[in-house]
């Protein structure tokens, strides 16, 4: 899914990354390069999300500050991109407007946020949705795993400290060295 930061159209709905951006993984057909924002059904529960341009462009002009609270507020109006077309960019539409959620998803979730938050909310039918604010990779390398027979979220970081590898790979060296 792209973002606000990728060699991508800037208005929503923002189309596909182009597979040529991943050579390697364009070999393999379980690549799925979606638009922004996205709606699928996966293993019969719903997914709705974005890439976090609309949340982000609620808290820089409310006073809201907490990014869940954003998120189940878009849910709540049942649209994804509330201040589009005057804050957020986004395509002219005349008949339809594409950011109205007309199916109530049972994962509903955006991007690029500052850190992980999740949260069970249940409307007023008694509907089930967790809410998932995914944290930006490129400054947490983490991402969010999530339990569809328990709809329990689980953020997973990757972790790599490259001077403390270095560093064992340069003392094996010299052991090696030292034996010959």
């Amino acid at each position: 899914m792209p973002g606000e930061q990728d060699p991508a159209n800037y208005t929503l709905p923002q189309q596909p990354l182009h597979r040529c951006m991943f050579p390697r993984a364009s070999l393999y057909s379980s690549l799925n390069l979606v638009t922004n924002p996205y709606e699928a059904t996966i293993g019969g529960f719903r997914f709705c999300g974005t890439s976090g341009q609309n949340v982000e462009s609620i808290y820089r002009t409310t006073t809201m500050d907490d990014r869940m609270e954003i998120l189940e507020t878009t849910l709540k109006a049942g649209h994804v991109a509330p201040t589009a077309p005057d804050l957020l960019g986004c395509y002219p539409y005349f008949n339809d407007d594409p950011f109205i959620i007309k199916h109530c998803p049972h994962i509903y979730f955006t991007g690029n946020q500052p850190k992980f938050q999740t949260k069970r909310w249940t409307d007023s039918l008694g509907k089930k949705v967790t809410l998932i604010c995914i944290p930006e990779f490129h400054t947490t390398q983490t991402c969010v795993l999530v339990n569809l027979r328990t709809m329990e979220c689980q953020p997973l970081t990757f972790d790599t400290d490259i001077s403390e590898q270095a560093s064992d790979v340069d003392m094996a060296d010299e052991e090696v060295g030292a034996k010959r």
